[in-house]
């Protein structure tokens, strides 16, 4: 069983409007969710043994976060620019060149293709099917035997989370 975690990046800053998008770094809020998911994966157990994130600073800073919250080395985090802003079909293309030997690889990155990400391997077709908020998780499922076999259709949903729901549950 192959598992993938999908997470949209923490909630960015505005505060200084000069700054490119591509240096938006976390706000507050950003900063407190993004270990909130990484304790909760730990908890869960479904620590990632390979990561591909954003290298834009807020979805960077995600990362770093995250896996630290786990107790994880960052040095799983293989950093693509292509999650900057292309396009779905490079996501699955980051999930289809995970190591054979990962059971769980998780992407970090952005709306609107997180969404469609998560629409198009579960099978949907041109309507979004979720809504994944910032810092939101989800989790999918293949019984594909290896990662490049992962396409379009081939996984389902396992569950999601949203630091919102943790927050009320866990504190």
């Amino acid at each position: 069983m192959k598992y993938i975690l999908l997470l949209r990046h923490a909630k960015s800053s505005w505060t200084d409007e000069n700054l490119d998008d591509y240096d938006r770094p976390l706000a507050s809020r950003g900063i407190k969710d993004a270990p909130r998911m990484g304790k909760y994966l730990k908890k869960i157990s479904y620590k990632p043994e390979h990561v591909v994130s954003s290298p834009a600073q807020r979805a960077k800073e995600t990362s770093l976060l995250c896996l630290e919250a786990m107790k994880q080395d960052t040095g799983i985090i293989k950093w693509d620019e292509g999650l900057y802003f292309d396009s779905s079909r490079k996501y699955v293309e980051a999930i289809q060149q995970t190591p054979e030997k990962v059971e769980r690889m998780m992407i970090v990155g952005h709306n609107p293709l997180m969404e469609s990400t998560a629409t198009v391997l579960s099978g949907g077709k041109d309507r979004t099917a979720f809504r994944i908020p910032t810092a939101g998780l989800i989790c999918l499922e293949s019984y594909a035997v290896r990662w490049q076999d992962i396409k379009p259709g081939t996984c389902q949903v396992k569950w999601m989370m949203i630091p919102k729901v943790l927050k009320e549950t866990l504190g």
